[in-house]
């Protein structure tokens, strides 16, 4: 009874700092009427997350930032602006036929745990021609589809950077931190493993 009893009491507890993460979301800005109507409306039951802005979303920053609430939902807000400015809701296959039928980017099925696998094989002079804006905009449309095929109670994914078509470490690095990094301020917690295959040399001193 005493093991229930707290598993309970801290369910509670994490529902109210959900709640006023979403609260106190509300009160930093004006939110836009689809903002309100498709992100912010949490149910606190498992049917009624919603597709971003879910409980287990509001979670997973709030774990990121240390269980503070106003550090999570400062943290939010800036990501649902971010989110806002790609147009991600937006996204679609055909702005990238050329770099998915050259496989740059992909979801390659799932691991023995159901995490979907994403696999990127960026060329070197891909950068060269292609502005930082569109490889920000490929790698964040294979994310979203890595995330619409997890299956329930998946949460993580697994990111697989084939760095053969490079023959620069500093220009393979920039591209890795910079992937990780939008990994890591707008996906927080959703990361669970990254490889690198066959990297330049040294791109193990630089990593270092």
């Amino acid at each position: 009874m005493g093991k229930k009893s707290s598993s309970e009491q801290q369910k509670k507890k994490d529902a109210a700092k959900v709640a006023a993460v979403l609260d106190l979301l509300r009160k930093q800005a004006p939110l836009s009427v689809k903002q309100v109507r498709h992100r912010l409306l949490v149910r606190f039951t498992k049917e009624g997350y919603e597709k971003f802005c879910s409980y287990a979303c509001v979670e997973r920053f709030l774990k990121a930032k240390g269980d503070s609430v106003k550090k999570a939902a400062k943290h939010l807000r800036a990501c649902l602006s971010w989110r806002d400015a790609i147009g991600i809701d937006h996204l679609i296959a055909d702005e990238f036929s050329a770099e998915l039928a050259e496989g740059f980017a992909y979801v390659a099925g799932q691991d023995e745990e159901s995490r979907p696998v994403m696999i990127f094989r960026i060329k070197q002079d891909y950068q060269k021609f292609h502005s930082q804006k569109l490889f920000t905009r490929l790698l964040v449309f294979t994310l979203e589809v890595a995330i619409g095929t997890m299956p329930k109670n998946t949460e993580q994914f697994v990111l697989l950077f084939d760095a053969s078509f490079f023959r620069s470490a500093s220009a393979f690095m920039n591209l890795l931190m910079t992937s990780l990094k939008i990994v890591a301020d707008y996906y927080p917690g959703r990361l669970y493993k990254a490889f690198v295959i066959d990297p330049p040399s040294l791109f193990s001193y630089l990593w270092k």
